[in-house]
Order: C-alpha cells, then structure tokens, then sequence
C-alpha cells in the first residue's frame, strides 16, 4: 500500500514533459515556447517543467528509488515464502504445475523458482539506485554519459519490476497455507514460547518482577534438561500456589495469546483490497 502512495503521490514530479528546443531556451519557438510545451504536457498527461533541462535529472532518479524500494518490499515477500517452503518449516507452498522439474538429479524437489526469481530480480532493481544517482552528475546543459546511465537505470528497474510483480501475483493467487504446519511449528518448544503470559498471569498475584525471575528459572530449565515447561511449571510451588494445573495449561496454549493479529489481519487485506480497486480502476 505505501510503495503505491509513494509512486502516485511522486507522478507529477516524476513523469515531466521537457520541450525547450536544442538547448533548453525555448528560442526556436519564439514567444509560444511556455505554451507549446504546456499543451504538448497536456497531450501527454505529464506535468510541464519549469525548466526544460536535460541537465535536470532528479525526477528519473527518483523514479527509480521509488522503484528500489518497492523491489524491497516485494523481496522481502517473496524470501519470507522462500524461507517458509523449506521442509524445516512447511507451511507455505508456492504454485508447482504439474511436469515441474526441481532438480535434474534429484526428482523429489519441489523448489520455490518464481520466489526465487523475485528475489534475483529485486536485487537488480536496487543495483540500479546508486547508478541513478550517479546519473544526476551531469555537466553543463547535457551529457550523453549521464543520459545513458539513467537509461540503463529505468530501462532495467521498469522492466524487472513488471516481471518481478507478475510472478508474486502468480505466487500469491496459488499459494498453499499450512496451518496444520504451523501449528506444529508452534509447539515444537512444548510451551516453551508462552512464557510471557505465565509471567504477566502470574505477575497480576506477586509481581511481574518475582514472576519474570521464576518463569526464567523454569524457561532455563526446560531448555536445558529433559523436563518440559508446563511440567516445571506446575511442579514450581510459587507457581502452583497461585494457578491451578488447568490454568497454566491454558497458558500456555499459543491460540489463546494472539492479541489483535487476527484483526490487524483483517484491516490490512481490507485496505489492500481497497488499494488494488483503486489502482484497477
């Protein structure tokens, strides 16, 4: 949502229509210079510049930063399922048609290609922002140099965007969720990752401090030695004698400790939904 308010909101400073003649005077067209390259902006949907310049080059540069960042963002997407699809997690599964080939040795892998190609071409989008920067150094009124710097710049951020952001809307629309998978995940420390609720239920009855140093002693304890959490918990006298064995139980039951995520969920599929009819429109 905020990589798109960030290139609508720069369109008028981005894409600028420049008419001013061989050297940016405007001489050539007499006195209808200002309303020639108004109407030819006009023509275009593009915001006249002030100055016809070919020396000006922050706009194209800016572009693509903007493009930088966004490539950013969808990376991040793209490594998060990358690193969720291993078999050490499994619980999220990008589209694999049928016929796919994972590996010309190994006929069992199922490899997350298209996460992996987002990430490829995300990093080649943000290579580009130092080289536009770089192509703001021009000299004088122009600089055939500098020029062909920000040409390679945009020509290679617009289009790595364009096939970046096809593969995520492929990924996204056939992305399988585990959430018998997670929930697995969730338990693998046996209780071990709640103990922030055990310290605040506990902590309402003798202080968060003393609570915080006897859930640390059991936390270390399960970590260290074959007992689990809960076991240590309920055998913990200072935590027996203020909860009961269902109640620390329940404690330490992670669907129980989500706080607002299922709504903080909720609200931003809405606003992206919302975003997309938007821009679709």
């Amino acid at each position: 949502g905020r990589n798109a308010d960030r290139l609508i909101a720069a369109e008028p400073r981005v894409f600028r229509a420049m008419l001013g003649g061989a050297a940016g005077t405007m001489a050539s067209f007499a006195e209808d210079g200002f309303e020639l390259q108004d109407r030819f902006a006009a023509k275009m949907d593009m915001t006249a510049m002030a100055v016809p310049s070919r020396a000006e080059g922050d706009h194209l540069s800016e572009y693509v930063l903007l493009l930088a960042l966004n490539a950013a963002t969808t990376a991040k997407i793209a490594r998060e399922i990358y690193t969720l699809q291993k078999q050490e997690f499994g619980e999220l599964e990008e589209p694999t048609p049928p016929g796919s080939v994972g590996s010309s040795t190994m006929p069992q892998k199922r490899n997350p290609f298209m996460a992996q190609d987002i990430v490829a071409l995300a990093s080649d989008v943000r290579m580009q922002a130092p080289l536009a920067l770089e192509a703001m150094q021009t000299e004088h009124e122009a600089d055939r140099a500098t020029s062909l710097q920000i040409r390679q710049a945009t020509e290679r951020s617009c289009i790595a965007t364009g096939d970046m952001l096809a593969r995520l809307n492929i990924i996204l629309h056939g992305l399988t969720v585990k959430p018998d998978r997670m929930r697995k995940n969730l338990d693998l420390t046996d209780g071990l990752i709640m103990g922030e609720p055990v310290m605040l239920a506990l902590g309402a009855k003798i202080g968060r401090q003393e609570a915080h140093d006897v859930v640390y002693d059991a936390a270390q304890a399960a970590a260290t030695g074959s007992q689990s959490f809960l076991t240590l918990l309920q055998a913990d006298e200072r935590v027996s004698s203020k909860l009961n064995a269902a109640e620390i139980t329940a404690l330490l039951d992670p669907m129980a400790y989500v706080g607002q995520a299922p709504e903080m969920a909720r609200r931003a599929a809405a606003a992206g939904r919302a975003k997309a009819a938007v821009l679709r429109s």
